[in-house]
């Protein structure tokens, strides 16, 4: 039987392997601090400027009120008198997925600053200030913070990130490592033996990726030699409303069903 499913483009999943490398790379630290923590869980990238442990002198629930110091520091008045964010400063403000966020403000770190209000609220709450902190217990922490509704994220599509690495994430916006994993979670379809009706259209991606000298299960190198043989074949529905190029690719699949 015939159905249709959406393959991501290009583009998303050029997104998705940045969001997972850079999750999986700060992941790996052995602690955070709450700043760190709060950036990176808002998308948004904690660079040696954003990452220092203050000195035992500050108050000791000053988080947010630390954030809003360090944003606004970054922010310098020119010679026609008004204020803007320097080329030089640029590198502070960019986003998990490497996009440049000095354009406009952010709702990203409108997230980062209503996690460490919550975090301020924690630590008066315990009567307990930790200046680094397990990266697996900040996560699970916010992401209980979630599920009881205590907070609200413009996009939680880098909590998702962090979650899947943890075990628990079920985004489909973040996409597993295996190839053909891959396949089965943007389309829905398939067993979990391991069939799916695009694994012929794998497979001779997989060989044309080896002929060619690429890795044969980089989900970057197979995803676009995937799309190239099913637009070969004529399967791509250009015309469906959800099409939207290099992002969402619909086609029509053979589910397996009778």
């Amino acid at each position: 039987m015939a159905t249709k499913a959406t393959l991501p483009g290009s583009e998303t999943i050029d997104f998705n392997l940045k969001v997972e490398n850079g999750a999986k790379y700060f992941y790996s630290f052995n602690t955070w601090t709450p700043i760190m923590g709060a950036l990176l869980l808002s998308g948004l990238t904690p660079t040696e400027y954003w990452c220092g442990v203050p000195d035992a002198t500050c108050s000791p629930s000053f988080w947010a009120e630390r954030f809003d110091t360090l944003y606004k520091s970054l922010w310098e008045k020119g010679a026609d008198g008004e204020e803007s964010i320097p080329a030089k400063n640029e590198k502070h403000l960019r986003g998990l997925d490497g996009e440049s966020l000095m354009a406009a403000v952010s709702p990203r770190f409108q997230d980062a600053r209503k996690v460490l209000r919550h975090w301020d609220t924690k630590c008066e709450d315990e009567q307990d200030y930790p200046l680094e902190l397990d990266p697996v217990d900040f996560v699970v922490w916010l992401e209980e913070l979630c599920w009881n509704e205590e907070i609200r994220f413009f996009d939680r599509t880098w909590l998702d990130a962090f979650l899947k690495l943890h075990g628990i994430g079920k985004s489909k916006a973040i996409l597993p490592a295996d190839v053909v994993a891959s396949f089965h979670k943007v389309t829905d379809i398939g067993d979990d033996g391991g069939w799916h009706p695009l694994s012929t259209d794998i497979s001779e991606a997989q060989h044309e990726a080896i002929s060619k000298g690429k890795e044969p299960f980089a989900i970057g190198v197979v995803f676009p030699l995937v799309i190239s043989i099913l637009d070969t074949r004529g399967v791509i529905d250009r015309s469906d409303k959800n099409y939207v190029r290099g992002k969402a690719i619909p086609v029509k699949l053979d589910d397996g069903r009778v």
